[in-house]
């Protein structure tokens, strides 16, 4: 600790001393070669930039990865990466600005099904759709398996029912059941489906290429403006 406190000292006292120097280096006047870096260095450190920045990940745009303008902002919004807008669309499953809501211009494709990506989901997620899944193949099976009984034991019922010619009250009560076990499966499998849809399109939207195109309007407003500026 001592010595820490020493050296600090020391420190302090040699800070103290070319700030001194310094001093009297000003007061005697100095070179116009030593002012002049200074005062270009506060030139450019309070001068903000002027170069157009992807509203996304606030980098300049450069040969490989030019800015474009999808959409009707202004400003800093203005410009985008393609890869930027393209991992944005992907991510939100969206073709509109979420500021002006402009449908972007673009062309979408799919990969081919070998270069497909595993959708981007949390293990909670993963987890919910495989419980999800097993629950369904077996309630699927359960259902089935017992339409087939009642189907099966109904059709004897009624082959007896025309031995005898009369079909007796339990035969009506199984039909009844069969009747609402199946509608009741088929709205099951309705909903099903539709939450599995909905999974299958996230996943086609994860994996399409899509080529977003410039706005119209802003593309010639900014060829017009380019060309007063050169002129």
């Amino acid at each position: 600790k001592h010595s820490c406190w020493k050296m600090k000292l020391q420190n302090e006292k040699t800070l103290g001393h070319s700030m001194s120097q310094s001093s009297n280096i000003s007061k005697a006047g100095s070179p116009p070669s030593t002012t002049a870096p200074v005062s270009a260095l506060s030139r450019t450190s309070v001068t903000p930039s002027n170069q157009d920045i992807c509203r996304i990940c606030h980098c300049e745009g450069d040969d490989e990865s030019p800015l474009i303008t999808p959409c009707h902002c202004t400003g800093s919004l203005h410009f985008v990466h393609q890869s930027c807008l393209q991992q944005w669309i992907k991510s939100s499953d969206t073709r509109r600005c979420e500021l002006c809501q402009y449908e972007f211009v673009m062309e979408t494709k799919l990969k081919p099904l070998r270069k497909w990506e595993k959708l981007q989901m949390t293990a909670s997620e993963r987890r919910k759709i495989m419980c999800s899944v097993t629950f369904h193949v077996i309630a699927i099976t359960c259902v089935v398996w017992s339409l087939y009984v009642l189907i099966d034991r109904t059709a004897e019922e009624i082959k007896q029912g025309q031995v005898t010619g009369i079909l007796e009250w339990p035969f009506w009560t199984k039909l009844v059941v069969v009747a609402v076990g199946f509608t009741g499966g088929l709205l099951f499998m309705y909903v099903q489906c539709k939450v599995y849809l909905q999974l299958w399109k996230r996943l086609k939207a994860y994996n399409r290429v899509v080529y977003v195109q410039n706005c119209p309007e802003t593309s010639k407003k900014n060829v017009l403006e380019k060309s007063a500026f050169t002129e």
